[in-house]
């Protein structure tokens, strides 16, 4: 029987042993670029909200890949996918197209440019420019 944790996304803690030869997900790292209120059930819910640095982040999400979760992103913006990339958050090239829907296994990263500027397109950003957030719907 495979062990489990109780941990909420941001209370860190050694990875379970034998996660690395199981096969099933354990649940989704979806990243997104704003919350969209939408794609959470239409009930009262709470959200857990947590600020974290680029840096804590891909450390973070690099425990909940070994962990079993895996990782997809909603992002479209190349620059911002880019960056990430390089700091070792492994994202995809190419962002899911669909419209994002929670599922109860998912945990949500929102990752923003910290100025966005309107009609206007970045090109060229860096982790300073980023922040993030960890957001477990309770």
């Amino acid at each position: 029987m495979a062990q489990t944790q109780n941990q909420g996304p941001a209370t860190g803690g050694a990875a379970a042993t034998g996660l690395a030869t199981e096969q099933v997900a354990r649940g989704r790292i979806v990243v997104l670029n704003a919350l969209p209120l939408n794609a959470l059930s239409r009930r009262h819910i709470q959200l857990d909200v947590i600020p974290v640095s680029v840096s804590d982040l891909v450390s973070w999400v690099q425990r909940r890949i070994q962990e079993g979760y895996e990782v997809v992103h909603y992002i479209r913006h190349q620059a911002t996918i880019a960056t990430l990339r390089a700091t070792g958050v492994p994202l995809s090239e190419t962002p899911n197209a669909g419209l994002y829907q929670y599922d109860a296994s998912d945990i949500i990263v929102v990752v923003s440019l910290r100025s966005p500027q309107r009609g206007q397109e970045q090109t060229q950003v860096s982790v300073s420019d980023l922040e993030s957030w960890i957001v477990t719907v309770l």
